[in-house]
């Protein structure tokens, strides 16, 4: 046998073993998988990253007249901590914005990004998503923030545990839903909520694995199942609402966002896409800071009621762990107590309500070396709280 001739068999062979693999993977319901290489490995990443809106079909979030943000007397002349700006410089940082009492303090963006980028909020829309339910609580769509699920989602009457589970809980952590939150498994249910086009039915797949509001897991899942829940009930008051237009009504108009957002789907519009209510509202940092403001003022936006203030209170209370309320994540023993809205690779609005601030970080890596004193939240959490503490409290400010 010639060596051409081993060498075409070998070529043969490596071809028949991809295209086995490749049929296996199909048939076995990983075919997200191949989405997921072209989106992240093909395009220069490990894992999803905050430029990744065009891999996905959206719907706009409209935004109607702006509402600029006031500018602070001493608007960026004190400039960030060197230290600081070399860290943000090394984790691939966009943007860092500080408002103090309702202005615009700093704000400093990272090249190629600007005031105009749209960046991906990953969990930071889990928070969006909470505040959507509790509009339409108080818009008569949902009966109650503790309505039991099944109100919506008739898939679990037969469930022992799923007919006890509330939308309060979904919210939570608490609801005991059936899931593993992994970023970085190729094979894996959360890539392949991330990457299929099948989020609905995904989630409505699951079962429940213990009884709800007896454990903290902190899952997408949940909050996948918790737009399901929000999108059924939008459809039964107005059946051509969807989630984009109902957050645009009701927050990206009313606040008077500086730019249209983009909310991802897990397919396309006309197939019965859903939003991804878990991770995916592309918007500006300045927009991100506004919602961060609303909740800093108790839901109250220019004089006007938009978000109930005792729901507002409620989801940022501790619920079964000292660190997450819902849908926010909290260190109130810290000097500067704080919470706030938390993103996959260091997406952050932070409020500090002592100190009337709203701190928003985006950026493409976070530091996973160390958690800060509560053990839970990253370390660098709390360094762009004391920065922007001193950039409030310097003289002049």
């Amino acid at each position: 046998m010639t060596r051409s001739t081993t060498r075409l068999r070998w070529l043969w062979g490596v071809l028949l073993a991809l295209v086995a693999l490749a049929l296996t993977v199909q048939v076995t319901g990983h075919g997200y998988l191949w989405r997921a290489i072209a989106a992240t490995y093909l395009q220069g990443h490990a894992t999803a990253h905050i430029d990744d809106a065009s891999n996905f079909p959206s719907r706009e979030i409209e935004a109607g007249t702006e509402q600029p943000w006031p500018h602070a007397a001493r608007y960026n002349h004190q400039p960030l901590s060197s230290e600081l700006l070399a860290y943000l410089q090394r984790y691939g940082t966009a943007a860092f914005l500080v408002a103090h009492q309702g202005q615009l303090l700093h704000e400093q963006y990272f090249a190629p990004y600007d005031a105009n980028s749209r960046t991906n909020s990953f969990s930071v829309a889990k928070t969006i998503t909470t505040l959507q339910v509790g509009l339409a609580v108080q818009q008569g769509v949902i009966s109650s923030f503790d309505a039991l699920l099944t109100e919506r989602l008739p898939e679990y009457a037969q469930d022992p545990r799923g007919r006890q589970a509330t939308v309060s809980q979904l919210s939570s952590m608490k609801a005991g839903h059936d899931w593993t939150e992994h970023y970085y498994l190729p094979l894996n249910i959360t890539t392949d909520l991330y990457f299929g086009r099948h989020a609905a039915e995904l989630v409505l797949s699951r079962g429940f694995e213990r009884d709800p509001g007896s454990a903290f897991e902190y899952s997408s899942g949940s909050t996948q199942l918790l737009g399901v829940f929000l999108q059924r009930a939008l459809a039964a008051r107005t059946p051509s609402l969807t989630i984009s237009e109902h957050l645009s009504h009701n927050l990206w108009k009313p606040l008077g966002m500086s730019r249209s957002a983009l909310y991802t789907l897990d397919r396309e519009a006309e197939a019965g896409g859903i939003e991804r209510t878990y991770c995916c509202i592309f918007a500006t940092a300045r927009d991100f800071a506004k919602l961060g403001q609303l909740l800093l003022q108790d839901g109250q936006w220019q004089g006007q009621t938009i978000l109930d203030r005792a729901f507002v209170e409620r989801l940022r209370q501790p619920d079964l762990v000292p660190y997450y309320g819902h849908s926010l994540w909290m260190d109130w023993q810290y000097k500067h107590p704080f919470y706030l809205m938390q993103g996959h690779q260091g997406q952050y609005v932070i409020v500090v309500p002592s100190h009337q601030l709203v701190v928003v970080r985006l950026g493409q890596f976070r530091n996973k070396a160390d958690k800060g004193p509560n053990g839970i939240t990253p370390s660098e959490v709390y360094r762009f709280v004391d920065e922007a503490v001193a950039l409030a409290q310097a003289k002049g400010a």
